[in-house]
C-alpha cells in the first residue's frame, strides 16, 4: 500500500536524543532597540545524509534551533524527524514532534505471530484510537514528561489538518482522519505553562479478503506553540510568522518519498536488508512524479493555512511584500517591517526605529501587501 509522505514534521518516533543543529543563524549587524523590535533571520536544515536543504522558516533572531532528520529501514516511514524552535531567554518555543506509526488487521493468524506490541513493517501492533485518546495517552505523554497538574482548556476541530492526514484518494484503499487542537495548561519545573498542541489520527485500510483487512494508521502532523502561561497569545503575532513561513524543498520531498517506494517494494518482495539505506538514499530519484507534486503542493499550503488559523483566536499577522525576494512575508501586526535582502527581517513597533543607523548592512522598509 502506497501512502505520500507527510510533511517535514511528520515523522515516525524518535529512538534517540536530537542533535543538536548549528545553534540560531549568524544574523548581520543591525541595532535592535527596545521597545517592541523584533529581527527574524532565516532559518536553513540541510539533511546530512543527502545534501539537501529540506527546509526553511523565519526565526526570530536571537532563537535557537534543536532538531534533526534521521534515516531508518522503516517502510511505513524512513525518515525521523524532531524540531524544536526556542527563546533561550525565555519560556516561547515551537516544536515539530515525530510521527507515531501503527499496523492492525483483523487477519487473527497474523495476530498470533504479531502480537499487539510487537512491530510489523517497522510500525507497531495496535488497534487504531480517536482524537481524544491519542491526545490523552500518545501525544502529551510522549510530548511532555516530568509535568504535573495538567489541565485542558479548549479542544477543537481542525478541518483543514485533517484533510491533509486524509490525503488524496487512492484505489482499494479507504482513508479516515480526524484532526483537532488542544490548549493545555499544567506545570513544570515550578512554572505555570501554556501549550497549544495540534496532531492528527490518520487511518489506511485495505480489504485483503471478503473478511479481512491491514490498517496502517497514524497519529502525525504532531506541532505545538508553548510559553509561560498568560504569554501565549501575547506571542501568537511571533508563532505565525514562523509557521507561515515554512518552506519545503520539493527535491528532498520527492528523495523521501522514492524512498519509501522502494523500501515498501523490498518488505513485500521480502529482500529488505539492514544497512541499505545508504545506498538507497544515494539511488533515489530527487524529482517530483505529478502526484508527489501534488502532494507536496497540499503540505506547503497547509503552512499557510495553520498560519492564518491562529487569528481565530488570537491576534494575528501582517502580510508585507518583499520586492527583492519576490515574495510575500508575514510578520506581527501593528508595527513597521524591514528587510535587508538576505532573508533576514527587522519589525518595530516605533516608526522612529531605524536598522540601518549602526548597521552596515542596507534595510529597506517593506509596504503591506495588497
Amino acid at each position: 500500500m502506497r501512502r505520500t509522505i507527510s510533511s517535514f514534521h511528520v515523522f515516525v518516533i524518535l529512538t534517540a536524543v536530537c542533535l543538536l543543529s548549528a545553534g540560531a543563524p549568524q544574523a548581520a549587524s543591525a541595532a535592535t532597540p527596545s521597545g517592541g523590535a523584533q529581527s527574524f533571520v532565516t532559518y536553513k536544515y540541510t539533511d546530512p545524509a543527502c545534501g539537501l536543504e529540506v527546509f526553511r522558516l523565519l526565526i526570530p533572531r536571537d532563537w535557537r534551533v534543536e532538531g534533526s532528520v534521521r534515516w531508518s529501514m522503516t517502510p511505513a516511514l524512513p525518515i525521523q524527524v524532531r524540531f524544536r524552535f526556542y527563546n533561550p531567554n525565555g519560556s516561547e518555543e515551537l516544536n515539530f514532534f515525530p510521527t507515531h506509526t501503527y499496523f492492525w488487521t483483523s487477519n487473527r493468524q497474523t495476530l498470533s505471530l504479531k502480537p499487539p506490541g510487537s512491530l510489523m513493517y517497522g510500525s507497531v501492533v495496535a488497534q487504531p484510537v480517536g482524537l481524544r485518546t491519542a491526545f490523552n495517552s500518545v501525544v502529551i505523554p510522549s510530548a511532555r514528561k516530568n509535568i504535573q497538574d495538567v489541565r485542558t482548556i479548549s479542544e477543537k476541530d481542525v478541518p483543514q489538518l485533517e484533510t491533509l492526514a486524509r490525503g488524496e484518494p487512492a484505489r482499494g484503499v479507504q482513508a479516515l482522519a480526524k484532526a483537532g487542537k488542544v490548549r493545555i495548561e499544567y506545570r513544570q519545573n515550578g512554572r505555570a505553562m501554556e501549550e497549544e498542541i495540534y496532531a492528527a489520527v490518520s487511518q489506511f485500510v485495505v480489504n485483503t479478503s471478503r473478511t479481512d483487512f491491514i490498517n496502517f494508521w497514524y497519529i502525525d502532523h504532531v506541532f505545538s506553540f508553548r510559553a509561560e502561561k498568560g504569554k501565549l497569545d501575547a506571542n501568537a503575532g511571533r508563532f505565525q510568522t514562523i509557521i507561515y513561513s515554512v518552506k519545503l524543498n520539493p527535491a528532498w520531498f520527492a528523495k523521501v518519498a522514492n524512498v519509501k517506494e522502494m523500501l515498501s517494494k523490498q518488505e513485500i518482495e521480502k529482500t529488505v536488508r539492514i544497512g541499505r539505506i545508504g545506498d538507497m538514499i544515494s539511488k533515489a530519484g530527487s524529482k517530483l512524479r505529478e502526484d508527489q507534486q501534488r502532494s507536496w503542493e497540499a503540505k506547503q499550503k497547509t503552512y499557510d493555512r495553520i498560519g492564518r488559523m491562529q487569528s481565530d483566536t488570537i491576534r494575528g499577522v501582517d502580510r508585507y511584500y518583499d520586492e527583492r525576494a519576490g515574495r510575500e512575508v508575514e510578520l506581527p501586526t501593528g508595527g513597521h517591517a524591514w528587510s535587508n535582502g538576505l532573508g533576514e527581517y527587522y519589525f518595530t513597533e516605533r516608526a522612529s526605529d531605524n536598522p540601518n543607523i549602526g548597521s552596515n548592512l542596507h534595510w529597506e522598509q517593506l509596504q503591506r501587501a495588497r
